[in-house]
């Protein structure tokens, strides 16, 4: 699927926040809301966080189911 590449970076920010350990958590959260309000404030008027990641969480499942299929073990043939 092809997506915008600041889009593709703030899916990807998501799942590293999601998945990463505990201590890595802080920079994981700093990484994905930089994304974020770089996004935003190239709307006028400038868009909320909140709105973003409301707005892209559906694209966003898709991201996180294609991740894990990535890392199903391939049956083989």
């Amino acid at each position: 699927m092809s997506r915008n590449p600041l889009i593709e970076a703030i899916h990807e920010a998501r799942y590293d926040l999601e998945t990463c350990a505990e201590k890595d958590k802080l920079a994981a959260r700093k990484r994905l809301y930089d994304l974020l309000l770089q996004a935003g404030a190239k709307g006028n008027p400038p868009v909320r966080v909140d709105d973003i990641l409301d707005a892209l969480y559906d694209d966003y499942k898709e991201f996180r189911r294609m991740k894990r299929r990535q890392g199903w073990p391939k049956l083989p043939q």
